[in-house]
Parts: C-alpha cells; structure tokens; sequence
C-alpha cells in the first residue's frame, strides 16, 4: 500500500512540472523568433551581396592615350567607346561588342580580338601586328592605315570597310570577306588568302605578290594597277566580271578588260 507523500514534496514536484513547460515554451518562442528573423535578414543580406552580372567595366566610356596592356576585356560591351591612342598590347578583347568604338592609333601588338563585333569602329593608322582576329566582324569599319602584318584574320568579315593603305603582309586570311570593301593601295604581299572573298572590291595598285590566292573570288572587282606576281593557286581564282588596266601586273594568260574611269 503506497503511502501519500507530505503536501510539501507534492508542491515542489507540481511547481517543477510548471517550470519545465514555461521554459520549453520558452524554447519555442526564441526559435520562432530566430527563424522569423532569418527569413527577413537573409534575402536581404542576398541582395546586398556583389552580383557578377551587374558589373560593369571601368573602361567603357574613354580612355585616351591609356595604358591597357594585357587587360582581360573579354566579354566587354564598348559600343562607341573612345579609344584613340590606347596601348592595348597583348590586351584580351576576345568576344567584345564594340560599335562605332573609336580605336584610332591604338597599339595592339598581339592582342586578341577574335569573335569581336567591330561594325562601323574606327581602327586609323592603328597596329595590329601579330594579333588575332579570327572570326570578328570589321564591317564597314574606317581602318585606313591600320597594320596587321603577321596577323590572323581568318574568318573576318570586312564588308564595305575602308582599307586603304592597309598592310597585311604575311598575314593569314583564310575564309574572310573583303565584299565591297576598298583596298586601294593595300599591301597583302605573302599573305595567305585561301578560299577568302573580294567580290565588288576597289582594289586600285593593291600588292599581291607572292601571295596565295587559292580559291579566292574577286568577282567584279576593281583591279586597276594591281601585281600579282608569283601568285601562288591563281589558276583556281575567279576573276568573273572582274577589270584591270595597262598598268595591272598579271600572270601569263589572264586578261582582264579595262576598268576605264572610277
């Protein structure tokens, strides 16, 4: 037979019993106070925090006779962007969008501009030796004067560009479309022009010699005073509706009516 505890050890097991409850109640509260906390203070300390996509380049508005050697641009959106006179050696301009960018006298030996949209840029007595512009886009660029020998140009597009004066001896222009650009006086002696397009381009006293020509079409284009003189694969040019003159140099068997007035 179980004998009744004193009133005394009953009230101090009942008032330990209430103790109990209220401090888990409490528990419960400061985690709910802590979750409610977090959900406010952590979307907006997400938002606080730097985002990639957000950030912009530093140099996208005009950076005059600055020094860029070996920037990373890649990816860059420059578009009339001023340039001119930059030192952009061995810089990373690879896949960068720049439209109507002003890039005159800029240094870019060894730089690297392939996959770039160009269009309508001015590149003016710029040098570009040894760079890489494979694939980029230059149409209707003002690039008059501009080096670019020892380049690759493989793939680029050059359409209704003014490259007058351009050098590009011993460059690599596979591919590339020089459509209704204006080439008068440009320099591609030893340069590598397989499979590459001149179709409607003003090539008046262009130097070809020794370059390879390969499957390359100058159709109606302007060939006043050019020299092609130990031409290599000019046997599989096309020279449709293209015209020349007197003072054209061409290889035995092809002739080319006259061009007469501009």
């Amino acid at each position: 037979m179980r004998t009744a505890l004193p009133q005394f050890q009953l009230w101090i097991r009942a008032h330990a019993r209430m103790h109990f409850v209220m401090n888990s109640r409490d528990i419960l509260r400061t985690v709910a106070s802590l979750s409610a906390f977090a959900s406010i203070a952590l979307p907006a300390m997400s938002q606080e925090a730097p985002s990639r996509i957000a950030w912009a380049p530093s140099y996208s508005g005009s950076c005059i006779d600055c020094s860029l050697v070996g920037r990373n641009m890649s990816g860059w959106n420059i578009s009339k962007a001023n340039y001119p006179g930059a030192d952009l050696t061995s810089a990373n301009l690879r896949n960068v969008q720049a439209h109507d960018a002003n890039f005159d006298g800029v240094q870019a030996v060894g730089a690297d501009l392939r996959l770039s949209d160009f269009s309508g840029a001015s590149f003016s007595e710029a040098i570009l030796i040894g760079s890489r512009l494979q694939g980029a886009s230059f149409n209707g660029s003002k690039m008059a004067g501009i080096v670019l020998t020892g380049a690759d140009i493989s793939g680029g597009k050059f359409i209704g560009a003014t490259l007058t004066g351009a050098q590009f001896q011993s460059s690599t222009v596979h591919g590339a479309d020089f459509s209704a650009a204006n080439l008068v006086l440009a320099e591609l002696s030893a340069a590598d022009l397989t499979g590459s397009v001149f179709d409607n381009a003003i090539m008046t006293n262009v130097d070809l010699r020794g370059a390879n020509v390969t499957d390359v079409s100058f159709r109606d284009a302007r060939l006043a005073g050019a020299v092609f003189e130990g031409s290599i694969g000019i046997e599989t040019a096309s020279f449709e509706g293209a015209c020349g003159s007197e003072a054209s140099a061409l290889p035995s068997g092809l002739e080319l009516p006259d061009c007469g007035e501009p």
